[in-house]
């Protein structure tokens, strides 16, 4: 093989290029006749392969290519070529090129196993290793700086794939990949695997397969199993054809490309459609990939005819042991490759280098002494720098690896030869967008987005069909959902179960089924649920079936009876470890209900209930206190007033203000302070008497002795364990005609004090009771009323989100207002219900009294202490003038004329 290579790269190779393909030259570089530098390079391939030989042929036709259009370069490539099929041979293959041909630069080797180790050889050795495989490995280049990576990092790809998986609205993959451990089981699967994680995509199975003898029976075995799984989307990432035809072709045969079902292929399998028969690109109908887009450029036709032109002139050889292969992306990359690598070459300016290196006296395995190149630190960052021109356009290698391309998204429409169709582009950092920039038109027409919808031209599904695929389905399942629904006498406006006749055909009806048909209608596929009867409460043998027990009827993971559960069930803890539940589409908690009081407003004394006994008294005496003063500062201007008046005045100035009633401007200033008093003592009993009217009545009489609660619910258990209440005082009700029964008995009389509830219930039995009962405390929180389905059930996602858009689209509110009357629920806090003793006390008003009874005082002092000083003035006038006394009697008429002055005086 190694002769015909040989002589068809003499063929092909310009008559003016020299390069050497096997020497024994000890340096890096030599003059030829024509003053022309050849510098070594080496080649690490399997050429037994088609992969090989395909990178050995297009090596020397870009070679060719190159210097035919460069003639005048100094520098020319001289090709070392090392088979090599594993690891052990590629190292020992390195470490000769290394030590022995000391060439500047090595290209390969093909497979990423050995490229890891011929890495750090060219690290210890400053070689710069030309990668055209370890795609999965983005931070290498860091670690090992002579490591240059000329093909797509697979980063990027899982980056394209991963957005759009998560824009077709898919939430779990299964990935079938080739069985080649350390290509595909090292490197590519968990870097798969971690950006599925991150875009919170479910990795739900991963099938290994492997092109061997039995590789039919295995992968026939394997696509059968994947029947009883619920996810329908695959990502093949294989890279040999034959392996591919044999997968497509049976997974055909198995029924696993039918409607219902999405494929997608990497680049691997993208690159070698070419490769592929006819029978396997219409068997792949429907299958969309993700590929690198490569420009039509006119150099990339004008290589393809000559490469064809080479497949051809094989054919005719009849070299029949030389594998042949269409052209693919890795020959592109293999020719870029050459071309960046010649022309850094030519661009370090070799003459001026030191052309002689000492020989080592080591042997072509001596790992730890390397010969160490002085070519390759100015070599390799001259790569790293050139931007050139090749086959697909300008190209430029960034941080160690190619410069981040566009990715192109094709359709397999199975028509033969052109079997794939593209639908649309993803951008790096931008999104999709249907057209892609040309060198013409720039950015000009261009839309990105990172949405899908709209964006993308319309894809062909598997099947024919033109339908998005939801990604999953239930084993056996098909366009019928089963749904358990709770059978129960009471609260049937949530599920109303209607048997139709002697058939066993049930009409189905209620708030959750209303709820739960809407939120199927949202999706974006078709669903037609069957409703079946699952009874609660007690049957005819007498056994008390729960809500409970209809959860468990989905827990397992073999011959589930339902695929959902529809109705009042609550979610709690222990059920969301046994099912997957929705979303909450009611309120949450459970609540108390008691009955009002209205007996109490027969009360013949509810008059005094407002105010305590102490602080009647306290009225009373403060009453008794101020008719005293008023009595005693009237003395004087009303003489003939009775003992009777210490109650009149105070009481009459209630109902008389009038400012007549007494004489004395003290007087009127004492009953100005009780009137401030009265005043705010009536408002605040009128203020506590109506509170006691209303709020008072939602008090039960004597406690909670006993309560009840719904038969079949939760709520039985948090009366026992929540409120430590005696199990044989908690009674269970099925319908809110016995909750009415039951609150209107009490519980002296056979009935209950308060029924415990969820909110909905509560809700739904206070719009037909509502003028009785009352709902009363802080609400208990619980989760709310959700649809349950099994654990990974690809259900439990989409519905939530059906929900939150009935919410916000106001449709759940309509079916709300329709059962419920919205807004028709009294509520009242704990606290106002729960308090002991409203009334006020004479404490609560002490600080009133107290000022009241210091002004009323000062008014005392201050009046007779003007009384005195109008007495002493009087007196003083008498003895000033002398006047004279004629007997007793003249006296008193004195004393009763000073009198009738001062009293004027006050009146004044």
């Amino acid at each position: 093989m190694g002769f015909f290579n040989l002589c068809l790269y003499l063929l092909l190779m310009n008559t003016t290029t020299f390069v050497v393909l096997f020497a024994e030259s000890e340096t890096s570089v030599t003059m030829d006749s024509n003053d022309q530098i050849a510098v070594k390079i080496g080649l690490i391939f399997d050429f037994d392969s088609s992969t090989g030989y395909m990178a050995n042929s297009c090596i020397s036709l870009a070679l060719s290519d190159f210097y035919s259009k460069n003639q005048h370069y100094t520098t020319r490539l001289a090709l070392y070529s090392k088979n090599s099929s594993d690891v052990l041979t590629a190292v020992l293959a390195a470490l000769e090129l290394v030590n022995q041909d000391q060439v500047v630069a090595i290209i390969g080797p093909q497979y990423a196993n050995e490229a890891r180790l011929v890495a750090e050889i060219g690290g210890r050795s400053q070689v710069p290793i030309v990668s055209l495989s370890l795609r999965s490995l983005p931070h290498w280049p860091s670690k090992t700086p002579y490591f240059v990576q000329t093909t797509l990092p697979d980063s990027i790809q899982l980056e394209g794939i991963t957005s759009l998986v998560q824009q077709l609205g898919w939430d779990e993959i299964i990935v079938i990949y080739e069985d080649d451990t350390e290509e595909s089981g090292n490197y590519f699967i968990p870097a798969l695997i971690d950006a599925f994680q991150k875009a919170s995509i479910h990795l739900s199975y991963a099938i290994a397969i492997s092109f061997t003898s039995s590789v039919s029976d295995h992968i026939k075995k394997e696509l059968s199993d994947l029947r009883s799984i619920q996810t329908r989307v695959f990502l093949v990432h294989v890279t040999t054809p034959g392996l591919a035809s044999q997968l497509f072709s049976l997974a055909n045969e198995v029924g696993m490309m039918t409607t219902g079902t999405a494929w997608i292929i990497t680049d691997a399998l993208c690159n070698s459609l070419s490769s592929l028969d006819a029978t396997t690109i219409e068997s792949m109908e429907g299958v969309l990939g993700v590929r690198p887009y490569v420009p039509r450029s006119k150099n990339m036709q004008e290589f393809e005819i000559r490469w064809n032109e080479l497949q051809m002139r094989q054919k005719q050889l009849k070299y029949t042991e030389i594998p042949s292969n269409d052209f693919n992306m890795f020959c592109l990359w293999a020719y870029e490759a050459v071309w960046s690598l010649a022309t850094s070459v030519e661009n370090i300016q070799l003459p001026g280098l030191n052309r002689s290196h000492e020989k080592l006296n080591a042997s072509s395995a001596a790992i730890t002494n390397l010969r160490v190149s002085d070519v390759g630190p100015r070599l390799v960052k001259e790569i790293l720098e050139t931007r050139l021109q090749g086959l697909s356009g300008e190209s430029k290698v960034k941080d160690g690896q190619l410069e981040t391309p566009v990715l192109e998204i094709i359709n397999m429409v199975g028509n033969g030869e052109n079997g794939d169709r593209t639908v649309g582009y993803w951008t790096p950092g931008r999104g999709f967008s249907r057209k892609i920039a040309s060198a013409s038109e720039g950015n000009h027409g261009i839309v990105y987005s990172k949405q899908l919808d709209g964006v993308l031209k319309p894809i062909i599904w598997p099947g024919d069909s033109i339908n998005k695929p939801k990604g999953w389905d239930v084993p056996g399942m098909g366009l019928k959902l089963r749904v358990g629904v709770p059978e129960k006498t009471g609260f049937t406006e949530f599920v109303n179960v209607q048997k139709i006749g002697n058939t066993k055909i049930y009409n189905v009806t209620g708030f959750s089924i209303d709820v739960f048909k809407a939120a199927l209608d949202s999706l974006p596929f078709r669903l037609e649920p069957e409703f079946i009867p699952v009874l609660i409460g007690s049957d005819s043998g007498g056994t008390n079936r729960t809500y409970d027990n209809l959860v468990n009827k989905l827990s397992g993971t073999k011959n589930l009876e339902f695929e959902a559960l529809v109705g009042d069930i609550t979610i709690r803890a222990n059920r969301e470890r046994e099912v997957d539940f929705s979303l909450p589409y009611t309120e949450s908690g459970v609540v108390m209900v008691v009955k009002a009081e209205p007996d109490r407003l027969k009360d013949i004394w509810m008059f005094i209930a407002p105010l305590s006994w102490d602080l009647w008294l306290t009225i009373f005496l403060a009453t008794i206190f101020i008719g005293l003063v008023l009595r005693m500062l009237e003395r004087r201007v009303n003489p003939q007033g009775q003992l009777g008046m210490l109650f009149l005045f105070p009481l009459a100035a209630l109902v008389f203000p009038d400012r007549n009633m007494v004489g004395s401007n003290w007087a009127r200033f004492v009953l100005v302070v009780w009137l401030f008093m009265a005043y705010i003592l009536m408002q605040s009993y009128t203020a506590n008497l109506s509170s006691i009217l209303t709020v008072g009545q939602l008090k039960p009489s004597a406690g909670i002795a006993c309560a009840g609660y719904q038969q079949g619910s939760f709520v039985k258990d948090f009366l026992t364990n929540w409120l430590n209440m005696d199990l044989s005082k908690c009674y269970g009700y099925s319908s809110m005609e016995e909750y009415d029964r039951a609150l209107s008995l009490g519980c002296k009389h056979g009935g209950v004090d308060a029924i415990f509830d969820e909110i909905p219930y509560i809700r739904l039995f206070l719009h037909q009771y509502g003028s009785k009962y009352k709902m009363v405390g802080t609400p208990y929180n619980t989760g709310g009323f959700g649809f349950a389905f099994p654990i990974g059930s690809p259900l439990s996602k989409p519905i939530s989100k059906a929900i939150l858009e009935l919410r916000e689209s106001g449709i759940m509110q309509n079916i709300e207002k329709r059962y419920f009357d919205v807004g028709n629920t009294s509520y009242y806090d704990a606290e106002d219900a729960s308090q002991e003793d409203p009334r006020f006390t004479s404490l609560s008003f002490a600080g009133l009294f107290i000022i009241a009874a210091f002004f009323t005082l000062l008014a005392l002092v201050c009046s007779e202490c003007s009384f005195a000083m109008s007495r002493y003035r009087v007196h003083s006038f008498e003895m000033t003038h002398d006047v004279p006394l004629q007997n007793d009697l003249q006296l008193q008429d004195h004393q009763k004329e000073d009198d009738e002055i001062i009293a004027e005086e006050e009146r004044k």
